[in-house]
């Protein structure tokens, strides 16, 4: 893998944080390919763009009001990568104290002639707090 491929995505991981950080869920669900597979814990399986925004507005309705990633490790071959990563999202409870919940994931980014990459499977679960 070299850097430089490690450097453009997590330049997307950026886009993907600011862009659920502002609530603007159509450009976050523009990240995601045409066909993308969602698979977020104990729920079913989401396919294409137009369901993963819709699971991304359920989140940030129910309180997920910030997420924050950082990858810790990138593996290529050719126009496809493995992103390793944690993440924390921030939640608001209905009493308006905020609590943090730790995850991990993996994502399978995809890249197509000169466009930028574009995650193709996204899939994560609790981490334990230590």
């Amino acid at each position: 893998m070299t850097q430089g491929v490690r450097q453009e995505i997590e330049s997307r991981v950026r886009v993907f944080e600011t862009t659920y950080n502002q609530g603007d869920l159509a450009a976050h669900a523009a990240l995601y390919t045409e066909d993308a597979t969602l698979m977020p814990p104990d729920s079913a399986v989401i396919t294409g763009r137009a369901g993963i925004q819709q699971f991304w507005q359920r989140v940030r309705d129910s309180g997920v009001g910030r997420v924050a990633l950082s990858t810790q490790q990138v593996e290529t071959s050719g126009d496809m990568a493995a992103e390793v990563g944690t993440a924390e999202l921030t939640v608001t409870g209905q009493g308006g104290q905020s609590s943090v919940v730790p995850l991990k994931y993996v994502v399978v980014w995809k890249r197509q002639g000169g466009d930028p990459w574009m995650m193709a499977v996204d899939i994560w679960n609790s981490q334990p707090t230590v």
